[in-house]
């Protein structure tokens, strides 16, 4: 995961292209507890579905 400070960005066309400019989540956090994570679509299918990376046996498995 790529992790960016808030302040570092110019505003939310910076983030959308660090987060099309990278295959995994970016988490943006504020210098303290408060955060975001923003990913493009395929980022986000990949996290839910693969069952390699989630260490599971079936796609079935996966309950929202």
């Amino acid at each position: 995961m790529e992790l960016i400070e808030l302040r570092t960005l110019s505003g939310p066309d910076a983030l959308v292209a660090v987060a099309h400019g990278t295959d995994e989540p970016v988490v943006v956090y504020d210098g303290e507890d408060e955060c975001l994570v923003a990913m493009r679509p395929a980022v986000f299918e990949r996290i839910l579905c693969d069952s390699d990376l989630l260490n599971r046996s079936e796609r079935e498995m996966l309950h929202l």
